[in-house]
């Protein structure tokens, strides 16, 4: 199958971008960032960067680990030297990330934090890696209702209802790894919240289908900042990877 890749980020309101996205040069290997706001403006460009360059460093091409272990220990080297600058700096840098790999007809993927990656396989979508919210585990524990979680989560401020996502770092990550067969004509499509948090999967299905990788998400960036902006008089950064497998 033949990989068609696109990626692109655009600044938002704040005038610096905390967004980062790397597409290896064989496109095995697809990494997107999203340094919080809380962060700082400088912390939030430096958490970013640093998974990129880590990814970078880090070639999959060049290791024998499968895509399983590849991804894990991706992953590590980037949650502990985040932990690392961190401490030097008496400044938490976090943030959100998505690591896809590619091999033959294999997509390995994991997540920590509120960015989606979405698989769209013959008319089908599915959110991958996606991450339970802390405490989510009380419900399963049978503590509270999956009503009662949500209603105490709704109640509060936007803000506040960041403290249930997870982010990286953490001491003891809880994000999931996940593997998907692919085929021709599947698409996947990773964002940040710039997009993920105003467009249906749905609809950035069709816009993909109907206009290509390249101008459906250069259409989705721009509708993400403008339903954004209408609603809030602010846009976030705003960063997209599309990949067909044609």
């Amino acid at each position: 199958m033949e990989i068609l890749s696109y990626g692109t980020s655009m600044t938002g309101s704040t005038g610096i971008n905390g967004d980062s996205f790397y597409i290896s040069s064989d496109k095995n290997v697809f990494l997107l960032s999203d340094g919080a706001s809380g962060a700082g403006e400088k912390g939030k460009v430096i958490m970013s960067n640093t998974c990129v360059e880590i990814a970078k460093q880090y070639d999959f091409s060049i290791f024998t680990l499968n895509p399983k272990d590849y991804v894990d220990s991706l992953f590590y080297k980037i949650n502990n030297k985040l932990i690392e600058i961190s401490q030097n700096s008496r400044q938490r840098l976090y943030g959100t990330i998505i690591i896809i790999v590619i091999e033959k007809d294999t997509l390995t993927v994991t997540t920590l934090g509120d960015s989606p990656a979405y698989l769209f396989s013959g008319g089908l979508i599915k959110r991958m890696a996606k991450n339970k919210l802390k405490y989510e585990d009380m419900i399963e524990q049978g503590y509270i209702t999956r009503d009662e979680y949500d209603g105490y989560i709704s109640q509060m401020h936007e803000r506040m209802q960041r403290c249930f996502d997870w982010f990286i770092p953490e001491v003891i990550p809880p994000n999931v790894i996940e593997q998907y067969n692919i085929k021709q004509g599947d698409m996947f499509f990773m964002c940040s919240d710039g997009i993920g948090d105003w467009i249906a999967p749905e609809n950035i299905m069709d816009i993909l289908k109907n206009h290509g990788i390249k101008e459906g998400t250069d259409i989705l960036i721009q509708q993400a900042k403008e339903i954004s902006f209408a609603a809030e008089n602010y846009y976030d950064d705003i960063t997209a990877v599309a990949v067909h497998f044609r």
